[in-house]
Formats: C-alpha cells, structure tokens, sequence
C-alpha cells in the first residue's frame, strides 16, 4: 500500500521535473510554476488515496483530490496578493490545476488499502 503511494509520488515528480526537455522560458522550465504543480500533485495524490481508501468511486475521489489541491493552491494565491511581499500569479494557479489533475488522475486508477 505504501509502496503505491512512493510509486504515484516518483510518477508525478518524474513528469512535473522534465525541465532538461523544456525551453528556456517555457511553463515547464520555471521552477516556481514546477514547485506548484509539485506540492499540488502531491496533495491531490494524498485526499484522492483517501477518498478511495474510504470507498468513494474513482470518480469522487479524483474531485475530492483534485478540489482539495486547488482550493488550497488559491487560498496561497489569495494570501500572496494580499500581502504586501507577495505577488498573486495566474500562472501559479495554472501550475496548481496542472499539478492537481495529474495527482488526482493517477492516484485514482490505485486500489488503496492503508
């Protein structure tokens, strides 16, 4: 069962890590739009395993995973713009969505039993 989430994890960081592939100034190659959709997969992984360990449907667990990681990429964004250091970025939303959906669509297809 751990090991599923370890191989889910490796996945997701071997996707969203493929800079050496990406063009200078592409979405991909930004290291803070990677950490984003990093974090964001990662979460998205964690509530989807979850939901389906709890026995929800492929289906409701990937949104539950999926909500779960976006709402709270856009809670982050929020606070960025409302403090005076920090910038909101839509990018970073974008990077969230990206990371959110890959976590949420692998982690899903798992038969999770903790």
């Amino acid at each position: 069962m751990k090991l599923k989430i370890i191989i889910a994890n490796i996945l997701i960081f071997f996707v969203m890590g493929q800079n050496s592939i990406a063009k200078e100034n592409s979405f991909v190659s930004q290291s803070d739009k990677q950490k984003h959709a990093l974090v964001s997969a990662v979460i998205a992984t964690a509530v989807t395993a979850y939901a389906r360990n709890s026995g929800s449907s492929k289906v409701e667990a990937f949104f539950y995973g999926a909500g779960t990681a976006i709402a709270l990429g856009l809670v982050k964004e929020g606070i960025d713009g409302s403090s005076k250091d920090g910038t909101q970025s839509w990018g970073d939303v974008g990077a969230d969505v990206l990371g959110a959906t890959a976590g949420a669509l692998i982690s899903a297809q798992f038969e999770w039993k903790f």
